[in-house]
């Protein structure tokens, strides 16, 4: 995006001629530093010869540059009817039905890119949760043999604040509905919703409680409610 293209978004605009004036100062002081910086840059000293940051006018633009896909448009004009949740849904959809993929994007790639962009809409391409708080999204097997989405997350995700990791959960559930892959099916391998209990508990023992104390019979129940409802695998890695 050029200054000039900056700039012509807001004329449209009806505001005071000082907040315009303010604008395209910013701006052109903007581009000027930019301008420097790669003039600094080409001379190769530094380890990159690239500016890492990137110039974004709106949310729309900073999802589409922090993952490098054509979206800015259709995301502008989604978001003027919806709310950034709703949204993040329906773009999500659309990129794990393969609109906005390369040609040869496997169903995984499709899917791993729906939920982090879905994630950078609600979090307003502003953290680094979307890119580096999801450390995968894969394809894996139930015991029965049918096919269910785990996402990994990582430390990263506390970045993008509590409420904005669970809708996470709800998007990466979309997508998988959409393609039609299965839930994943708890405790077919192993104990997980023990192990969740019992790792719980060690956190709260060795680390620090928590502000109220939820008995192990709630978990239990919850974890099968949580795989009735959710249907979809979340392993937490906190890699710190």
């Amino acid at each position: 995006m050029s200054e000039n293209d900056a700039i012509s978004r807001i004329s449209d605009i009806k505001m005071p001629n000082y907040y315009l004036d303010y604008y395209s100062s910013l701006s052109t002081e903007t581009y000027t530093i930019f301008e420097h910086a790669a003039s600094a840059k080409s001379t190769l000293v530094d380890s990159s010869g690239i500016i890492e940051p990137r110039i974004a006018f709106d949310l729309a633009d900073r999802v589409a540059k922090m993952h490098e896909i054509d979206i800015a448009d259709p995301l502008r004009e989604i978001l003027k009817i919806n709310g950034k949740e709703l949204s993040a849904l329906i773009l999500a959809k659309e990129i794990a039905l393969g609109k906005y993929c390369l040609p040869d994007a496997s169903l995984e790639d499709k899917l791993d890119l729906a939920v982090r962009v879905g994630l950078a809409i609600i979090t307003e391409g502003v953290t680094i949760a979307p890119l580096q708080g999801i450390s995968e999204v894969k394809i894996k097997k139930n015991k029965d043999g049918t096919d269910y989405l785990s996402v990994s997350i990582a430390g990263p995700m506390r970045s993008a604040g509590g409420t904005e990791s669970a809708v996470t959960l709800l998007i990466a559930d979309h997508v998988r509905k959409i393609v039609g892959l299965s839930k994943f099916q708890a405790n077919s391998f192993d104990d997980e919703t023990g192990r969740f209990v019992e790792e719980l508990r060690i956190y709260e023992r060795e680390a620090s409680s928590f502000q109220f104390h939820i008995l192990d019979e709630i978990l239990n129940m919850s974890s099968l409610i949580f795989q009735s409802n959710w249907l979809v695998l979340i392993q937490i890695h906190m890699r710190l």
